[in-house]
């Protein structure tokens, strides 16, 4: 489960990773922030499309400049959800502006230092690529069922916020890739656009992840027991990943439509208000 937070997904067979069409996404670049775009302009299940510029994603703002906060400013955006643990948070605090509303929702507290000790593992080979694959999955299955109150609270704060909202993780891929295909779910995309959504981190984190790879490649001398096939699974997200999650929520509620009423408390009544709100 606390692997997926250390580098940031990649499959059990080493394909070449797949990545999401991107007619409908407008690139947004911000200084030091990776994987940052806006959800929007797709159609749901019904053909109403969901409005750009009310929910926007990244990986985290540690690095954010102070440049940078007037392009917070002309988005719209107000408040920012934060994703990760406490010790996650305590590493890499986000830098924002003084009047932003910053709220943070962890599913997962990381107790014992859990994190610390997974990536030890991985630098003394102590984790394959088989093992890290097998996290990963146990990982998207637990975030979902685990801690449903959290969960509920974090998905109310978004779609009850007046104003355009950020959420992010440490990589915005794994812990935003589930919110963002809850949200979706929840406002009645099909499968196949959510999934397309949830694959486009690969295409917003390519560079990034190249660019690690080579490095960790280079640098192997130094961690020779490493085995880097586990720095490039942790690297992409996977469709499988996702499939999981889903899957637990039917195992435990029998569908996403009574794991939305049940375990995050939204009436099909309020659901509908939800929808109206967000799409025209």
């Amino acid at each position: 489960m606390s692997l997926c937070c250390i580098f940031s997904c990649k499959t059990q067979h080493f394909e070449t990773p797949e990545y999401g069409k991107n007619e409908a996404e407008k690139v947004i670049q911000i200084k030091k922030v990776t994987n940052f775009r806006t959800v929007g302009n797709m159609k749901n299940v019904d053909g109403r499309t969901l409005k750009e510029g009310k929910f926007y994603r990244s990986a985290h703002l540690h690095k954010l400049k102070k440049k940078s906060f007037e392009e917070f400013e002309k988005l719209g955006i107000k408040e920012i959800i934060d994703l990760r643990n406490s010790k996650e948070i305590a590493g890499k605090p986000d830098q924002l502006p003084s009047a932003m509303n910053y709220k943070k929702y962890s599913a997962f507290e990381d107790e014992g230092d859990q994190l610390a000790q997974a990536k030890k593992l991985v630098l003394k080979g102590k984790v394959n690529a088989s093992d890290a694959d097998k996290r990963m999955i146990s990982f998207y299955r637990e975030y979902v069922t685990e801690n449903p109150e959290m969960i509920k609270k974090m998905i109310t704060e978004i779609l009850e916020s007046k104003d355009p909202i950020l959420y992010h993780c440490t990589a915005g891929k794994d812990r935003t890739g589930i919110t963002t295909a809850l949200l979706l779910t929840i406002l009645k995309f099909d499968k196949e656009t959510i999934y397309n959504e949830y694959l486009l981190s690969n295409n917003y984190r390519k560079e990034l992840v190249q660019k690690r790879l080579r490095l960790a490649n280079t640098l192997h001398f130094l961690y020779p027991k490493m085995d880097l096939k586990v720095l490039e699974k942790l690297s992409w997200v996977e469709k499988r990943y996702l499939d999981a999650a889903f899957e637990e929520i039917d195992k435990k509620y029998g569908s996403a439509d009574t794991y939305i009423q049940q375990a995050l408390g939204i009436s099909d009544s309020k659901r509908n208000e939800y929808i109206r709100k967000f799409t025209y």
